[in-house]
């Protein structure tokens, strides 16, 4: 080889290696930090606890279910947690996705007692109501879902002529037999209990009216949250026309701009003077 091509192999390599250092910290650079106006801004990151796998709602959260990752700094909240030692032992108010950071609103402290009493309001109680395949919607009923109440009644009296009416609207079922949590395929299922969250108030009215006659749940779409108004609310929507006056009473009414008087004889009278 002549020296002029060990020169130029020399210097090929040369420059072949700069390219390489150069790559290598662009490298390093788009990782440390982003270029905003000709400045490398660095990115700060702090570990927080996410979640290994996903853990089930309702379920104690364990150490294998866990692990620490870094997180932009700029990313973490107060309510979430940096160490395993804060979230172990707690339970999971909803289903947590593989990779998700814990927070304080997506696990609570067992607190005693039943881990299902975490799941509703502290103002909320859990009722349950035994179905069957008619009153349970034919086995369509799921937890989370939302449904009305109705309740039905015989009235006393030789014709025992009954009674329905929506007792309680927009309910939702916590757990279906003793199943918390939704089932996947969707598939229904016949079951003999359902429980609902509902208000000490409402309670006493279901229970009442399970004691005077029968109730039946109705699934409502998840996304209708609209109450649905009753007759005797209705009724103070609708006018009435005015009572007809009494018979034989005399009145005066206008035809355009003349009065006259007239007398009502008969119970076609209303009709004959008011009818359009």
């Amino acid at each position: 080889m002549s020296g002029r091509s060990l020169m130029l192999f020399f210097i090929a390599l040369v420059m072949a290696a700069v390219a390489v250092l150069i790559a290598q910290h662009w490298v390093e650079s788009m990782g440390k930090g982003v270029v905003q106006q000709g400045v490398v801004q660095q990115v700060e990151y702090t570990p927080v606890v996410v979640a290994a796998q996903d853990i089930p709602p309702w379920s104690e959260v364990q150490d294998f279910g866990l692990t620490v990752k870094n997180w932009p700094k700029d990313a973490v909240t107060k309510d979430m947690f940096t160490e395993k030692s804060q979230v172990i032992g707690k339970i999971a108010k909803s289903k947590v996705f593989t990779g998700e950071p814990l927070n304080s609103n997506r696990v609570v402290d067992r607190k005693g007692g039943n881990v299902f009493s975490l799941g509703f309001s502290e103002n909320k109680r859990a009722f349950t109501v035994r179905v069957n395949d008619v009153s349970g919607v034919g086995g369509f009923l799921q937890p989370d879902d939302h449904v009305d109440i109705l309740a039905s009644r015989k009235q006393p009296g030789p014709n025992e002529k009954g009674t329905a009416e929506t007792l309680i609207q927009d309910i939702r079922i916590l757990a279906v037999d003793q199943e918390s949590k939704s089932d996947d395929k969707g598939k229904p299922t016949l079951v003999r209990s359902v429980t609902l969250e509902m208000t000490p108030q409402q309670a006493e009215k279901v229970f009442g009216a399970q004691e005077q006659g029968s109730i039946q749940l109705t699934l409502r779409n998840p996304t209708d949250r609209n109450p649905v108004m009753k007759p005797e609310t209705m009724a103070g929507l609708i006018v009435s026309p005015p009572p007809p006056p009494p018979t034989g009473k005399k009145f005066t009414i206008y035809r355009g701009m003349s009065p006259s008087e007239v007398q009502c004889k008969g119970s076609k009278c209303w009709e004959q003077y008011f009818t359009p």
